[in-house]
């Protein structure tokens, strides 16, 4: 009929790019194992266990103004790739069921066309919108990842030493004061005394409570905790020799706790994780341009197989 479309089977046939759905289908595959891996590595890094540092000042009840893990903020952030993983996941296995069905459509009828028309469009712009979230998580993740600066230890030490001062009221472990026998554990188990190195009856307890309001310390009896003998326990510490905590002879006691707090590692989450984290962002972006592209094509190829008949 002269001047009207002609929606023939076999044309339509010809003009879809077959390979290019299969191609596709491919991507879409690919793209669930990226997903996966995203999903793995994610999990990962959010159930890591705090760094060496983090254990060591939490257990003071230190409160860091700065996190003092290396990669906390990519830590924090996990939970966001997750979600995004999850979603990459499930949309790509939705996606590669439909393009079965396309790929396996038989062609013809003026509606199927249309319908699938409308598909490759929620298809497109599904895939984009996901790539745009992909996009931010992934240079938010470079961001962090090359802002990681190394722990301030000066600022570290003076909050370590406010600490002490304003909490430590007790050199007994069992004390009621929790913070007090956080500290004494602290020394007998990292094997240290005091922020600074002791030099002797003048020291970093002489401001604590201990020392000032009431204790061993204020009482005289005392100069330094018992707990920062050398070669105590915490069943043996209450009867450490008076020429250490009273005298504070030379050698009797530890040495001070920031150069053990120096020692303590501020990884939390391994490199190779952080490898596979970035690969897998990277690679899903790339991809789903790809998925994206290749549908953008098939959705006009239809078209030619349409044709005016006079």
């Amino acid at each position: 009929m002269s001047g009207t479309l002609h929606f023939g089977p076999d044309n339509h046939i010809k003009a879809r790019n077959v390979k290019g759905d299969y191609a596709v289908l491919v991507i879409q595959a690919v793209l669930m194992m990226t997903a996966i891996a995203l999903i793995s590595s994610s999990v990962h890094c959010k159930n890591v266990k705090p760094c060496e540092l983090q254990t060591a000042l939490d257990f003071i009840y230190l409160k860091y103004s700065t996190h003092p893990c290396k990669y906390n903020a990519i830590k924090e952030m996990s939970s966001g790739f997750l979600g995004l993983g999850i979603i990459l996941l499930c949309w790509n296995a939705i996606l590669f069921l439909l393009t079965m069905c396309i790929c396996w459509w038989k062609f013809g009828e003026k509606k199927q066309i249309i319908a699938v028309l409308i598909l490759y469009i929620i298809i497109i712009i599904g895939t984009f919108a996901i790539f745009i979230v992909n996009l931010e998580k992934y240079i938010r993740f470079m961001k962090e990842r090359e802002a990681q600066r190394d722990v301030d230890y000066i600022q570290l030490e003076n909050e370590m030493m406010s600490a002490l001062e304003q909490n430590f009221r007790s050199d007994n472990t069992s004390s009621n004061d929790l913070k007090s026998s956080a500290w004494n554990r602290f020394f007998i188990e990292h094997n240290c005394c005091a922020v600074h190195d002791v030099m002797g009856t003048t020291n970093d307890f002489d401001n604590t409570p201990w020392c000032t309001t009431s204790g061993s310390c204020q009482d005289t009896s005392s100069q330094i905790p018992r707990t920062c003998c050398k070669d105590v326990t915490l069943n043996n510490y209450t009867s450490a020799p008076s020429t250490c905590h009273a005298s504070v002879n030379s050698g009797t006691y530890k040495p001070n706790c920031m150069d053990q707090v120096r020692k303590r590692s501020v990884k939390n989450i391994d490199e190779y994780q952080l490898g596979i984290l970035s690969l897998s962002l990277l690679f899903s972006m790339i991809l789903q341009i790809l998925e994206v592209t290749i549908m953008t094509v098939l959705l006009f190829l239809p078209c030619c197989g349409c044709k005016n008949e006079k």
